[in-house]
């Protein structure tokens, strides 16, 4: 890229770089291509600058100095020619832009940069048993446990079905704190890309039969209390964006995991009730989510107790 410039640790072809919202870290081969055409497909709809970004290790602290040196260099190479290889598959129309970070960790990289800019973080999945699912790499997986913009797992092999743009936004919704700001991103998110909100609700198949009373009376009262909470949610979001209300049956993952592109194009969820605040946390069914999910998931911050 012989029209970078060098600033803080990053090698970058444009000077402003802060007003990002989509940053895509990029390593090459299926991964990479797939997290790029979600991250396309997003601008396309929202008219984002695109951030494609690669990372490689800095200097260390201690070590020979000639050969770390030279590997540093090497490493610097190598990312420079990832970033040619994300810039030939990059829609020339778009509004992109492309960062080297030094990093001790892809993780690392991808952290520090987004405290300040971007407000999403896309990454691809590895692939695991052959399927179109989302199954999240070591990056993803440490980056979901503490990032402050919300994370997107795209599924292994996205970039081969993804056409158009992002026209439908799915809420994983349950009637909490932790629930309602999931939502509250989810609405943000489907104005922002002009795109309809689909609110699902999944009524937990309870195996625990209550102390007292008929089984069959207790399901349909539980049933009715999410269904009641599903219209209240849909009722809140007024007329910010088409919406509609979902209610589907348990158990909750598999019923999230089999939403497919003909429910939505992407699937928002929120983090677990407890930790940090404005902080990615995984909790017990986002991260089974994300590990089996048919479309992308983006994964939120909580939000304030």
């Amino acid at each position: 890229m012989t029209d970078a410039n060098v600033t803080a640790g990053r090698v970058t072809d444009a000077k402003v770089t802060d007003t990002a919202r989509i940053v895509v870290g990029y390593d090459g081969g299926q991964t990479g291509e797939d997290a790029l055409a979600f991250g396309q497909r997003w601008c396309r709809a929202s008219g984002d600058r695109l951030t494609v970004v690669t990372v490689h290790p800095g200097p260390h602290a201690i070590g020979p100095a000639r050969v770390d040196a030279e590997w540093v260099a090497y490493e610097r190479e190598e990312a420079d020619k990832l970033l040619e290889e994300a810039r030939a598959l990059i829609d020339p129309d778009l509004d992109a832009v492309y960062e080297r970070v030094d990093a001790g960790s892809a993780a690392h990289g991808l952290h520090d940069l987004c405290e300040s800019a971007g407000t999403l973080v896309v990454l691809g999945s590895r692939r695991a048993s052959g399927l179109r699912r989302t199954f999240p790499g070591s990056t993803a997986q440490r980056l979901m446990q503490g990032s402050a913009p919300p994370v997107a797992i795209v599924p292994w092999g996205y970039a081969d079905t993804a056409e158009g743009s992002l026209s439908s936004v799915a809420a994983a919704y349950v009637d909490t704190p932790d629930g309602r700001v999931a939502l509250e991103h989810a609405v943000q998110m489907a104005a922002h890309l002009s795109a309809r909100l689909r609110i699902v609700s999944v009524v937990p198949d309870t195996r625990v039969a209550p102390a007292m009373g008929e089984p069959r009376l207790f399901g349909m009262e539980q049933r009715q209390d999410y269904s009641s909470a599903l219209d209240a949610a849909v009722a809140s979001v007024g007329s910010q964006v088409e919406v509609s209300g979902d209610l589907r049956d348990g158990p909750v993952v598999e019923a999230l995991t089999e939403l497919g592109p003909a429910d939505a194009d992407m699937l928002v969820c929120g983090s677990r009730g407890y930790g940090p605040v404005r902080r990615v946390l995984l909790g017990g069914v986002s991260s089974r989510v994300i590990r089996h999910a048919r479309i992308p998931v983006v994964v939120v911050p909580r939000g304030e107790s």
